[in-house]
């Protein structure tokens, strides 16, 4: 039943074209952030990042507004959107409980955020092989761990928009409310980051991939983790919760 419950999600992610639009403006802000990187010089702030710290810095971009407002799309389309047109209160297949549904969505949106962070590994690292050659691999152990500890909080991220997209009766909603929240966060991480790194899992959306000139560190990574482990198991008993009480 599940998966006949995700290939519905999916048919309906692909009929509305909103992953390739994904895929186009994802490629030009790489392309452009790389053409950009090329004509500066090292000394210069975008100079800084050519070659092998290339990927670090799309890394950067997508995690910042792109990436994350996406899956936030994402979200209200898949959870906003059905709960207005009544798809929890009355499912359309005999036999599916909201749980089911529910969970069906929630795999199909982390399946979309591990494709986003795919494709702009790939291209990143592409597009860099092509104007810098091998230097592209020269910081590859620190872009590689970088990447590896930004699916904590990926996940943490996919969580709280499911936990966000229970409670918003629609997508304008859902997307105004996700961009004042990541406005927020953004300065917050920014200013008083050294306050608000043992409760809030969004930091590490920037710690871990150096935004600003951070510092990966031994004690940031073990944080982090713990943080984003603790989140998500606070973020999946509220999805069950909020689950269970929604009307029939």
């Amino acid at each position: 039943m599940i998966t006949r419950l995700l290939s519905i999600q999916y048919v309906r992610l692909k009929r509305q074209k909103i992953l390739y639009l994904f895929f186009v403006v994802m490629a030009v802000v790489i392309i452009s952030n790389a053409l950009e990187c090329a004509g500066s010089s090292e000394e210069g702030g975008m100079g800084y990042y050519a070659g092998g710290r290339f990927p670090t810095m799309c890394m950067q971009s997508y995690i910042d507004i792109i990436g994350t407002l996406f899956l936030s799309f994402i979200s209200a389309v898949l959870i906003c959107g059905e709960k207005a047109s009544g798809m929890f209160q009355q499912p359309l297949l005999n036999g599916v409980s909201k749980k089911q549904l529910l969970i069906a969505k929630t795999v199909s949106i982390f399946t979309v955020a591990l494709i986003c962070f795919l494709f702009v590994a790939i291209v990143s690292i592409g597009t860099g092989f092509f104007l810098w050659g091998s230097h592209i691999f020269d910081d590859v152990r620190e872009y590689s761990l970088q990447m590896i500890l930004l699916a904590f909080p990926q996940i943490t991220m996919v969580l709280f928009f499911v936990f966000l997209s229970l409670y918003m009766s629609n997508i304008p909603g859902m997307m105004c409310a996700s961009l004042i929240i990541l406005l927020v966060n953004n300065l917050l991480s920014q200013f008083f980051g050294s306050y608000i790194s043992f409760i809030d899992f969004m930091y590490y959306l920037y710690a871990f991939s150096g935004y600003n000139g951070m510092k990966l560190t031994g004690k940031i990574i073990i944080s982090g983790i713990v943080v984003n482990i603790i989140t998500g198991m606070v973020l999946v008993y509220g999805i069950r919760r909020r689950t269970n009480h929604m009307t029939m």
